[in-house]
Order: structure tokens, then C-alpha cells, then sequence
């Protein structure tokens, strides 16, 4: 009997399954840009069929067909597509079909960038670690001042004769890395890298971005306070002594679903490595050639940062392959690479362009790199990037290489966008699948400003799109936005703090099926990479946050932003 029932429970199932397939309809849930290219993706059975679309005032302002029926084999569907694209007016849209039981209904907005875009970038004042949260600043969501990291202990692996084992270090500020309430080194770096690097592109524009974060107001962007606010944190995990940089400050092990304050087991700072150390000289390399261009106290800092990094650099030359090892009583996220040829491609590079010294450039060597999208475990187009937005410091070998290697990344995510049921880029799910996707937008926006080529554009912005719900699991990924928005994120602030809504502004990790045993293997129904995501808080692999998924995604979607602006 028992047997029966399963299998009729997995019959109806499928049928369901199948109904919710046949009607779904998958698009940009919250709103595109007048400039987007703008698709709605349809069940198979509508391909080729006439559809037109209505203003507000039910006036017919497109009349189309939609394209041929295309399978896509990451999700297990077939879709066509309504290309709207020409509609370039703000306002409120249906598109009707005859066989369709319902219009679609979808916002055009030359504004909406904009506002998803602050909501992305606020979300890192909403994870500073050490100072309370302010109602002023974040509404309901207001919280006490997380971990002071005032009495940060020094673990065995970190130890040394300066420092030796259980004395303490001073390591306030800086963001809560993910869903947890540490804070690592390595993704810290591309994170901030990241958001340095939009300053660095868009900073005209970047400097009327409001985020209402304390600092609004000062003659500062708000993304450069913002970024600020953990690059300072950074320098305070270099050992003054020996210039070499710890790689996490963490508690040993997860706490449960708490929020911050009372998290009150002791921080330790984790042992020295040379992918910690030299990514956080590239990154300070950066902030130095940005910050001498600030005021005077920004140009203060600068100085400051080319030092810590010419410090970590001297101690990775003495450390070379220091690598990650996890110690028998530390159980919270490893960040652990074993191929660091790029991290060491990517500080030289840096420190190269900002110090322009010659012992830098002997280790810029392109032939042992294989570029592409960036990721905290890849980081060597990062260097590539710099190289394309700092031409003057950068040799025109170096500049030339750069732009092939880009174009080719570039011309490569095109080609998959173009095959792709769903026109979207990406045809690996790894953990935190949705950063890829927008690590993907900003390489393709970096191709569009070398080149002038909107395809580049089209892409990027069908990024952006994607994570909003013009993806096969009709999810809009970013918190706070979309009818079938990301509602139970794996971070230990929103299930903890009894507001139903998350916090706004978090990118979900997305879809992926490397580890399907966090809230049972069952609750997945599936191994296909694109529709393996459950909306749960149990779901750490699919639904949990993380600084480096959302740095990407302030650059794209304000990136764009910025850039429709001008046109």
C-alpha cells in the first residue's frame, strides 16, 4: 500500500510539473532598461505564433511572432522566445497571445537600475561586522553592532615569535563574509577589487549614487566609503612584523541561526598564506592607484596600502607556496586553493601598474596563465582588467595581450548566450552559480568598453536579467524584487532576525547540484545543474549569500546603468 502511494505521488508529480512547464513564462521580473535587449521566454508549443503587446491604455504598440522552439539541456526544457526589445518606452506592458490563459505583464524603466543597483551595493553596510546598523539607515532592519573583533586571538597555525599562540590582535570593521559571520582574506579581496574596479570605470556617475550609508554626504562616493569600510579592515590582518597576511578571523565553528551579537565564542585569527597575502597585495596595489587620486586623507591611505603591499609581496617571495591547510579545530569555510601561478600573475601585475618597478614585471607572464571569468579561486583576469583601465601605467604589450585575452573570454560567453535556449551565458552551475553569471557581465561589459561592440552589452544585460527571472526556475534571485522572489536565504541575520522579508539587495547563490544532501537529497527532485535550487534555509549549497556573488552584481547593474546613462 505504502509503495502504491509513492508511486502515485510521484505520477502527479510529474503531471503538475509538466502543466507548470507548459504555462510558465519566464522573464525580467522587476523591470528592464529602455535600452535592454528584452525577452520573454514561452512554452514550446507558442514557437512561431503571433503575439502582440498593449500599452497602458490597451493601444496595440508591437505586433511579432515568437522564434522557433529551442531546447536547453541544463534545465531539462524547451522554450521560444518573444524579443521586445524595440519597445523603448517607460511604462507598464502586456503581452497577449491566444493561447495564453493570462497576459504577461512586464515594466519597462529607465530608473530601475538604478534602485537595484543601490539595494545591491547597501547590502554591504548591512553586513559591517562591528558597528551597529542604524534604523535611519536600514529601516526595519536595524540591528546592534555585530563582533567588536577587539580581542581577536592568535591561533597555533598563525602563531609566531612576535605573536605568539593565544595573544591578541585588534581586527575590527570590515563585512560578515556570507551567511556566516566570518571574514576571509581571499574573498575579501575580489570583493573588493570588484567594487574598486566600478569606481575606477564609472566613477562620474558612481558619485551621484545615493545608498544612504553614514558616510552619504562627505564629497565621497558611496561605493568608495562603502569599500572603504573593508579595505581598512584588511590592513588590519597584516602582521606588521613580517608583512605576511592571516587568511580567515573566524570562530571555530558555525554558529547556529543567531544574529551577531550574540555570536560571543572567541574569533581567531587563522594561519599565513601566500594566496591570502598575495591577493591582498593586488588588492591594496589597486586601491592605492585610485585612492592618491582622493582627498587628503584618501591619498594618506594610498601611500599606506602601496606599503602593506610591497610588505606582502617581500614576505610571499619568502613564503612561495604557503597553501591553505584547514586545522583539526577550525571546522568554518576553508578558501583553500592549491594552484596559485594566477594569484602571484595577478599581485605582480597590480604592483606593477601602481610602483611601476621592474622586479614586478618579470613575473607578468602571460603564457603560463589560461584567462578566464574571475572567481575567488581565479583571479588572474583580474589583472587583465586593470591593465585595460590603467593603459598609461601599463606597457602596450601588456595592454595589446590584455585585449585579446578579454575579446576572446568575451566572444566565447557570446557564443554560448547566442546557442542558449534562455540566451543567458553560463553553461557550468558551480556553487554560487548566480555569481557566475554576473562575474560573466562584467567581463562582458570590460569587452564592450575596450571594443564599442554592444553585443558585448546584450549580454551583459541579459545577465542581469537572468538573476531578475528570465531563468528556467521563474526565481528572481535578488532579494526584495520579482512576483516569485528569493524568500529564505541561507543567512544566519535574516532567518534571525523575525522579519519575514530578507534583507534586500542579496544575490542568491543559485542553482547548482554539487551538494544536494544540505536539506535531503529528495528535497531537489532533480539532478539537472539550472533546476537544482530550493528556496530554503537549510539549502546553504544553492540559497545561501555571499560578498563576493554580490560585489559582480553592483558592477554589472550599475555598470549598465551608468552607461545607458550616457547614451
Amino acid at each position: 500500500m505504502y509503495k502504491s502511494f509513492v508511486y502515485i505521488t510521484a505520477i502527479l508529480v510529474i503531471i503538475s510539473t509538466c502543466f507548470f512547464t507548459a504555462h510558465a513564462q519566464h522573464l525580467n521580473q522587476y523591470a528592464y532598461q529602455p535600452q535592454s535587449v528584452k525577452h520573454v521566454f514561452l512554452p514550446a508549443e507558442l514557437a512561431n505564433d503571433e503575439f502582440k503587446v498593449l500599452d497602458e491604455k490597451g493601444d496595440e504598440v508591437l505586433l511579432s511572432k515568437t522564434g522557433k522552439a529551442k531546447a536547453w539541456e541544463y534545465s531539462g526544457t524547451k522554450v521560444t522566445v518573444a524579443d521586445v526589445s524595440e519597445l523603448n518606452s517607460n511604462g507598464k506592458y502586456q503581452l497577449v497571445m491566444a493561447d495564453l490563459q493570462q497576459e504577461i505583464e512586464f515594466v519597462i524603466d529607465n530608473k530601475a537600475y538604478n534602485k537595484v543597483g543601490i539595494d545591491l551595493l547597501k547590502s554591504y553596510y548591512m553586513a559591517r561586522a562591528s558597528e551597529p546598523i542604524l534604523e535611519k539607515h536600514a529601516g526595519i532592519y536595524a540591528r546592534e553592532a555585530g563582533h567588536p573583533d577587539d580581542k581577536v586571538i592568535i591561533h597555533a597555525s598563525a602563531a609566531s615569535s612576535k605573536r605568539p599562540e593565544q595573544s591578541t590582535i585588534v581586527s575590527p570593521g570590515g563585512w560578515y563574509d556570507a551567511g556566516d559571520y566570518g571574514k576571509y582574506i581571499v574573498n575579501s579581496s575580489i570583493t573588493t577589487y570588484t567594487l574598486l574596479h566600478a569606481y575606477e570605470l564609472f566613477s562620474e556617475h558612481l558619485k551621484t549614487v545615493n545608498s544612504n550609508i553614514p558616510e552619504s554626504g562627505n564629497n565621497t562616493a558611496d561605493i568608495l566609503d562603502e569599500t572603504l569600510v573593508n579595505l581598512k579592515w584588511m590592513l588590519t590582518m597584516q602582521d606588521s612584523n613580517d608583512g605576511g597576511v592571516y587568511h580567515k578571523l573566524t570562530t571555530k565553528s558555525f554558529c547556529g541561526m543567531i544574529m551577531p551579537v550574540k555570536d560571543k565564542a572567541d574569533r581567531y585569527v587563522v594561519m599565513k598564506t601566500t594566496a591570502a597575502t598575495l591577493d591582498f597585495a593586488a588588492t591594496m596595489s589597486k586601491a592605492a592607484r585610485i585612492l592618491k587620486n582622493e582627498n587628503k586623507e584618501l591619498k594618506q591611505l594610498s601611500e599606506k596600502c602601496v606599503k602593506a603591499a610591497e610588505m606582502a609581496w617581500n614576505w610571499c617571495k619568502a613564503n612561495p607556496a604557503v597553501l591553505y591547510v584547514q586545522p583539526k579545530d577550525i571546522k568554518t569555510g576553508q578558501y583553500d586553493d592549491k594552484h596559485i601561478t594566477d594569484e602571484w600573475f595577478w599581485a605582480a601585475s597590480e604592483l606593477y601598474l601602481t610602483t611601476g618597478d621592474k622586479k614586478y614585471k618579470k613575473h607578468i607572464n602571460f603564457e603560463e596563465q589560461q584567462f578566464m571569468r574571475p572567481e575567488w579561486r581565479r583571479v588572474n583576469s583580474l589583472a587583465l582588467l586593470s591593465m585595460l583601465a590603467d593603459k598609461d601605467s601599463a606597457d602596450d604589450l601588456h595592454v595589446k595581450k590584455a585585449e585579446k585575452h578579454i575579446t576572446r573570454i568575451a566572444d566565447k560567453l557570446f557564443g554560448q548566450y547566442d546557442n542558449s535556449a534562455y540566451k543567458i551565458s553560463i553553461v557550468k552551475f558551480p556553487w554560487g552559480s548566480n555569481g557566475e553569471v554576473m562575474n560573466d557581465g562584467m567581463l562582458l561589459i570590460n569587452a564592450y568598453l575596450i571594443s564599442g561592440d554592444k553585443k558585448y552589452l546584450q549580454v551583459a544585460d541579459a545577465c542581469v536579467s537572468y538573476v531578475l527571472g528570465a531563468n528556467p526556475l521563474d526565481k528572481c534571485f535578488i532579494s526584495g524584487y520579482g512576483k516569485n522572489r528569493v524568500m529564505f536565504l541561507h543567512d544566519r541575520r535574516c532567518e534571525a532576525d523575525g522579519i519575514e522579508a530578507p534583507i534586500p539587495g542579496l544575490l542568491s547563490g543559485g542553482p547548482t547540484n554539487t551538494v544536494q544532501g544540505d536539506c535531503g537529497e529528495e528535497t531537489y527532485g532533480t539532478k539537472l545543474p539550472a533546476m537544482s535550487y530550493v528556496d530554503k534555509v537549510c539549502s546553504y549549497s544553492t540559497n545561501e549569500v555571499a560578498i563576493n556573488w554580490n560585489a559582480p552584481a553592483v558592477f554589472v547593474v550599475l555598470g549598465l546603468d551608468a552607461i545607458y546613462s550616457n547614451q
